[in-house]
């Protein structure tokens, strides 16, 4: 997979969906309920992330109700990577993602079988779980009179490429900020770029690829790790407090005393809409930095799925499969009925 068609494969699974949002005055469609138009059999193998270990047993508990002949293996591994390690050895069948995928996964992907992974959208991320595939948002010191910033901008700050275009944004004056703000340098604060596996973290990735648009980070971001009695995300949201020139990325769970969070926009250009990261704005996606959930399968383009894997995405993408999702403990956030539809018409639109 070259870069060009890496870059558009994570830009479209982790791109805003604001676009299926049914905005004022257009009622969304109701969400469909599963009913199996055939009974089918087989046995289907879940791996990898441990986060949704308990929603695929609760989905299979209220699959194998309307489809008591499929078997569903649900694997006891820890991280999206052993799951994709999985599928792409074919010992599993679908790989439970809480990230996107690494650039690394889908080249290995695409050398070995030529296509890139399927990834089907279940569910959003949750709005401040730690832990639950959370959205981010960006910190700045209480004392700081800045109050909005766009993905242009925070590229222009975190990335040394700057793949959205501009100059490299060094100081708070060249966000606006006048006074004694004018001249004062930012100060980056983030996480570790790569793990031992020569990986990001997921939360690194998806910053680098959503913000970033895959360009390279800055080398002299403050990186804050993970140790005893602190996480890196606690760490950064500490710093900030502490330090008046700081920004940095957390999740809405870490805020602490001395910090705000910024108010979104996709873009410098065309001045917003800004979003200031609600509940309601995560869920729907109009919040930039909003997360997605996915399961991953092998899907030999062109081909139907197996019937066993097609009724069970379909019911996973049913009222009942959303209502499941919305009971889980790491409280992701169930699709709202356009997305839900979206998911579906992708995945039967692509010969399901």
């Amino acid at each position: 997979m070259t870069s060009v068609s890496r870059r558009a494969f994570l830009a479209t699974c982790m791109g805003t969906a604001a676009c299926l949002r049914a905005r004022a005055g257009h009622a969304e469609p109701p969400l469909p309920t599963y009913a199996a138009a055939a009974m089918t059999a087989g046995r289907l193998r879940f791996s990898g992330a441990d986060t949704m270990h308990d929603l695929v047993a609760a989905w299979a508990r209220g699959f194998n109700r309307f489809q008591p002949r499929v078997g569903i293996d649900n694997a006891a591994t820890k991280l999206s990577a052993e799951g994709f390690d999985a599928l792409l050895d074919g010992r599993a069948d679908v790989v439970t993602f809480v990230r996107e995928p690494f650039p690394s996964e889908l080249d290995a992907f695409a050398r070995k079988f030529g296509y890139a992974p399927t990834l089907v959208n279940v569910a959003g991320g949750s709005y401040a779980t730690k832990s639950g595939t959370h959205a981010l948002a960006i910190f700045v010191n209480s004392a700081n009179p800045i109050a909005r910033i766009s993905l242009d901008e925070l590229d222009a700050i975190y990335s040394k490429d700057r793949r959205r275009g501009g100059k490299a944004i060094l100081t708070w004056g060249q966000l606006g900020i006048g006074g004694d703000w004018e001249s004062r340098p930012i100060h980056v604060y983030g996480m570790p770029h790569l793990r031992e596996s020569g990986n990001p973290p997921g939360i690194v990735n998806f910053f680098q690829q959503r913000v970033l648009r895959g360009g390279e980070f800055r080398e002299d971001i403050r990186e804050q790790a993970d140790r005893p009695g602190e996480t890196a995300l606690d760490a950064i949201v500490r710093r900030v407090a502490e330090d008046s020139r700081g920004i940095g990325y957390s999740g809405f769970a870490y805020a602490a005393p001395g910090t705000k969070t910024l108010a979104l926009a996709e873009a410098l250009h065309g001045h917003g809409p800004y979003f200031a990261g609600t509940p309601d704005e995560v869920a729907h996606r109009d919040y930039p930095l909003s997360r997605q959930i996915y399961l991953g399968i092998n899907r030999v383009p062109g081909k139907p799925l197996q019937p066993a894997l097609r009724e069970f995405l379909l019911f996973v993408l049913s009222r009942q499969g959303q209502l499941i999702a919305a009971n889980d403990r790491m409280r992701f956030l169930p699709l709202t009925p356009a997305q839900t539809w979206a998911s579906r018409n992708a995945l039967l639109g692509a010969g399901g």
